[in-house]
Protein backbone atom coordinates (compact mmCIF):
# COMPACT_ATOMS: atom_id res chain seq x y z
CA UNK A 1 0.00 0.00 0.00
CA UNK A 2 1.09 3.46 -1.18
CA UNK A 3 -0.22 6.36 0.42
CA UNK A 4 1.13 8.98 -1.93
CA UNK A 5 -0.54 6.95 -4.82
CA UNK A 6 -3.90 6.84 -2.53
CA UNK A 7 -3.68 10.22 -2.49
CA UNK A 8 -2.84 10.77 -6.11
CA UNK A 9 -5.98 8.49 -7.55
CA UNK A 10 -8.14 10.75 -4.67
CA UNK A 11 -6.80 14.17 -6.21
CA UNK A 12 -7.21 13.37 -9.42
CA UNK A 13 -10.42 11.70 -9.24
CA UNK A 14 -11.84 15.29 -7.52
CA UNK A 15 -10.34 16.98 -10.01
CA UNK A 16 -12.40 15.54 -12.95
CA UNK A 17 -15.41 15.50 -10.54
CA UNK A 18 -14.99 19.51 -10.33
CA UNK A 19 -14.72 19.17 -14.15
CA UNK A 20 -17.70 17.18 -14.40
CA UNK A 21 -19.48 19.45 -12.20
CA UNK A 22 -19.06 22.29 -13.90
CA UNK A 23 -20.02 20.79 -17.36
CA UNK A 24 -22.61 18.71 -15.69
CA UNK A 25 -24.28 22.36 -14.35
CA UNK A 26 -23.79 24.55 -17.91
CA UNK A 27 -25.68 20.82 -19.13
CA UNK A 28 -28.35 21.38 -16.67
CA UNK A 29 -28.69 25.19 -16.85
CA UNK A 30 -28.72 24.81 -20.72
CA UNK A 31 -32.06 21.97 -20.77
CA UNK A 32 -32.83 24.48 -17.57
CA UNK A 33 -33.21 27.71 -19.84
CA UNK A 34 -34.70 25.82 -23.14
CA UNK A 35 -37.23 23.89 -21.47
CA UNK A 36 -39.03 26.22 -18.70
CA UNK A 37 -37.01 29.73 -18.63
CA UNK A 38 -38.07 31.15 -22.11
CA UNK A 39 -40.80 28.09 -22.62
CA UNK A 40 -44.83 28.94 -23.48
CA UNK A 41 -47.64 27.20 -23.79
CA UNK A 42 -47.67 23.26 -23.02
CA UNK A 43 -44.01 23.76 -22.37
CA UNK A 44 -43.94 25.45 -19.87
CA UNK A 45 -46.31 23.56 -18.15
CA UNK A 46 -44.15 20.40 -18.37
CA UNK A 47 -40.98 22.26 -18.04
CA UNK A 48 -40.19 22.18 -14.85
CA UNK A 49 -40.82 17.85 -14.99
CA UNK A 50 -38.40 18.01 -17.87
CA UNK A 51 -36.18 20.48 -15.93
CA UNK A 52 -35.89 17.82 -13.59
CA UNK A 53 -35.32 14.62 -15.34
CA UNK A 54 -32.37 16.50 -17.43
CA UNK A 55 -30.56 17.20 -13.85
CA UNK A 56 -31.46 13.10 -12.99
CA UNK A 57 -29.94 12.05 -16.56
CA UNK A 58 -27.07 14.66 -16.20
CA UNK A 59 -25.89 13.29 -12.48
CA UNK A 60 -26.52 10.10 -13.53
CA UNK A 61 -23.79 9.77 -15.93
CA UNK A 62 -21.84 11.77 -14.13
CA UNK A 63 -21.84 9.36 -11.47
CA UNK A 64 -21.32 6.80 -14.46
CA UNK A 65 -17.89 7.86 -15.46
CA UNK A 66 -16.48 7.46 -12.23
CA UNK A 67 -16.18 3.74 -12.99
CA UNK A 68 -14.06 4.22 -16.17
CA UNK A 69 -12.09 6.28 -14.53
CA UNK A 70 -11.45 4.15 -12.05
CA UNK A 71 -10.64 1.42 -14.33
CA UNK A 72 -7.95 3.21 -15.90
CA UNK A 73 -6.38 4.85 -12.66
CA UNK A 74 -6.39 1.57 -11.44
CA UNK A 75 -4.39 -0.05 -14.67
CA UNK A 76 -2.05 3.01 -14.32
CA UNK A 77 -1.62 3.14 -10.63
CA UNK A 78 -1.37 -0.94 -10.93
CA UNK A 79 1.36 -0.83 -12.84
CA UNK A 80 3.68 0.46 -10.61
CA UNK A 81 3.16 -1.56 -7.73
CA UNK A 82 5.28 -4.11 -6.16
CA UNK A 83 3.00 -7.23 -5.31
CA UNK A 84 -0.60 -8.05 -6.65
CA UNK A 85 -1.83 -7.28 -2.81
CA UNK A 86 -0.33 -3.41 -2.90
CA UNK A 87 -1.84 -2.97 -5.93
CA UNK A 88 -5.20 -4.19 -4.69
CA UNK A 89 -5.23 -1.69 -2.09
CA UNK A 90 -3.59 0.98 -3.38
CA UNK A 91 -6.02 0.82 -6.63
CA UNK A 92 -9.00 0.06 -4.53
CA UNK A 93 -8.64 2.60 -1.53
CA UNK A 94 -7.48 5.15 -4.18
CA UNK A 95 -10.14 4.77 -6.18
CA UNK A 96 -13.15 4.39 -3.87
CA UNK A 97 -12.30 7.50 -1.99
CA UNK A 98 -11.62 9.43 -4.91
CA UNK A 99 -14.58 8.20 -6.99
CA UNK A 100 -16.45 9.71 -3.58
CA UNK A 101 -14.73 12.91 -3.40
CA UNK A 102 -15.73 13.01 -7.73
CA UNK A 103 -19.31 12.40 -6.86
CA UNK A 104 -19.64 14.46 -4.01
CA UNK A 105 -17.58 18.04 -5.59
CA UNK A 106 -19.55 16.88 -8.97
CA UNK A 107 -23.05 16.27 -7.58
CA UNK A 108 -22.84 19.09 -5.18
CA UNK A 109 -21.90 21.67 -8.37
CA UNK A 110 -25.01 20.29 -10.40
CA UNK A 111 -27.18 20.58 -7.60
CA UNK A 112 -25.78 24.55 -5.86
CA UNK A 113 -26.27 25.12 -9.92
CA UNK A 114 -30.04 24.60 -10.00
CA UNK A 115 -32.14 27.83 -10.79
CA UNK A 116 -35.93 28.95 -10.05
CA UNK A 117 -37.78 25.94 -13.00
CA UNK A 118 -35.64 23.57 -11.20
CA UNK A 119 -37.71 22.96 -8.22
CA UNK A 120 -38.83 19.60 -8.81
CA UNK A 121 -34.95 18.48 -9.14
CA UNK A 122 -33.32 16.37 -6.78
CA UNK A 123 -31.26 17.74 -3.98
CA UNK A 124 -27.81 16.48 -2.54
CA UNK A 125 -29.61 14.29 -0.02
CA UNK A 126 -31.00 12.54 -2.72
CA UNK A 127 -28.14 11.74 -4.55
CA UNK A 128 -26.18 10.72 -1.31
CA UNK A 129 -26.79 7.30 -1.66
CA UNK A 130 -26.12 6.89 -5.64
CA UNK A 131 -22.82 8.45 -4.90
CA UNK A 132 -21.63 6.23 -2.05
CA UNK A 133 -23.18 3.01 -4.86
CA UNK A 134 -20.54 4.26 -7.31
CA UNK A 135 -17.41 5.03 -4.98
CA UNK A 136 -18.23 1.32 -3.79
CA UNK A 137 -18.11 -0.21 -7.50
CA UNK A 138 -15.37 2.59 -8.27
CA UNK A 139 -13.11 0.56 -5.43
CA UNK A 140 -14.39 -2.93 -6.95
CA UNK A 141 -13.41 -1.80 -10.47
CA UNK A 142 -10.31 -0.06 -9.36
CA UNK A 143 -8.90 -2.94 -7.24
CA UNK A 144 -9.32 -5.12 -9.83
CA UNK A 145 -7.89 -3.21 -12.97
CA UNK A 146 -4.94 -2.46 -10.32
CA UNK A 147 -4.78 -6.25 -10.06
CA UNK A 148 -4.29 -6.55 -13.99
CA UNK A 149 -2.30 -3.75 -14.50
CA UNK A 150 0.32 -5.50 -12.24
CA UNK A 151 0.91 -7.95 -15.30
CA UNK A 152 2.62 -4.54 -17.21
CA UNK A 153 5.31 -4.27 -15.06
Amino acid sequence: MNANEIGLVAAAFALVGAGAGIVGAAATGWAEAALATAATGETARFGPVFVAQSYLAVTAAVLVGAVPLAGVLGVLVGSRARGVTAAAVTCGLGTGLGALAYGLVAVTMIVVSQGDAAAQAHGLADAFVPTVATAFVAAAVGASTGVLGTVMR
